[in-house]
């Protein structure tokens, strides 16, 4: 899944591909929203919150999730003014909006202006609501990583309230703090040396962990390559099951983890139950001796 430093680049080229546009064309391909058309409005641009991404036309407030598998892209047009080919299947797209050339205040096109297209692919989830009703799509949401609202207080405050909870799953939480996912929880908890499976309560200094998340997201927003160690050797310890720690040369250690606990675990005493529907497990990577474990 998409995290959120990938998601602020895409909304940050989205913006600066579409705003001061208008929409020529626009097609939705999910059926709440199928019908609607809004051709001719202007595009004021577009935001990321947490893992949202939504892009402002008119009076109405275009709200995506990646989920998994989603992208965005923008395509303008090849030297002989054709339209850039896209370089996913038209069957995968789930949103496309075109968007005219620039204009200037007389309404003359801009030199070296040329339409536009972005393209939502493979979307978990799109919506479209008034302006006025914006807020609401991601109130739910806490302090994002990479907002204007950041707020590192409220952010460890979230978490706290449940010090019975295991920090792997409270830093996926994003009613805690927006923006975090597996690979960032990874990576924090190696350089906080915490064990993911410590609990809240216990852990030290939840304020350094949090601040950790907030300077790798930030420092990698405006990367290709997502860097927690060096562009050789880009993560400490995700995706490197069984591979060496860096530090200790322990191998790492992968697991499904939840809050119902790890791998087998979370089926409980009669583990020939299918997991509960509340368990909501993610891919986890530790090292055994370099994360302690607090409980």
């Amino acid at each position: 899944m998409p995290e959120g430093d990938t998601v602020w680049r895409q909304a940050r080229n989205l913006h600066r591909g579409l705003a001061g546009r208008t929409a020529h064309r626009t097609s939705f391909r999910f059926p709440a929203v199928a019908e609607l058309d809004l051709s001719g409005q202007p595009i004021h641009g577009a935001l990321a919150r947490g893992k949202h991404l939504i892009i402002r036309i008119g009076d109405h407030s275009i709200h995506s999730h990646l989920k998994m598998e989603g992208i965005w892209h923008l395509y303008g047009t090849n030297p002989d003014g054709s339209p850039q080919p896209w370089k996913r299947p038209r069957t995968a797209a789930r949103a496309v909006i075109d968007a005219n050339a620039r204009l200037s205040e007389d309404g003359t096109v801009l030199a070296g202006s040329t339409p536009v297209s972005a393209v939502g692919f493979n979307l978990g989830l799109l919506n479209v609501v008034p302006r006025d009703h914006e807020a609401e799509l991601t109130a739910h949401l806490g302090p994002d990583l990479l907002g204007p609202d950041w707020d590192l207080d409220r952010a460890v405050a979230n978490i706290a309230a449940r010090p019975e909870r295991m920090i792997g799953p409270a830093l996926l939480d994003q009613r805690n703090l927006a923006g975090i996912g597996t690979i960032f929880r990874a990576e924090t908890l190696f350089l906080a040396g915490v064990d993911p499976r410590s609990t809240v309560g216990a852990v030290p200094d939840l304020p350094r962990i949090v601040e950790i998340a907030h300077l790798l997201l930030t420092a990698n927003k405006t990367r290709a390559l997502r860097v927690t160690r060096t562009e050789a050797e880009p993560l400490w310890c995700y995706g490197r099951r069984r591979g060496a720690c860096y530090r200790c040369g322990t191998q790492i250690v992968r697991e499904e983890l939840s809050d119902h606990g790890t791998n087998e675990q979370r089926f409980g005493e009669n583990p020939h139950i299918i997991a509960r529907e509340d368990d909501v497990a993610r891919l986890s990577y530790r090292c055994p001796v370099c994360q302690v474990r607090y409980d």
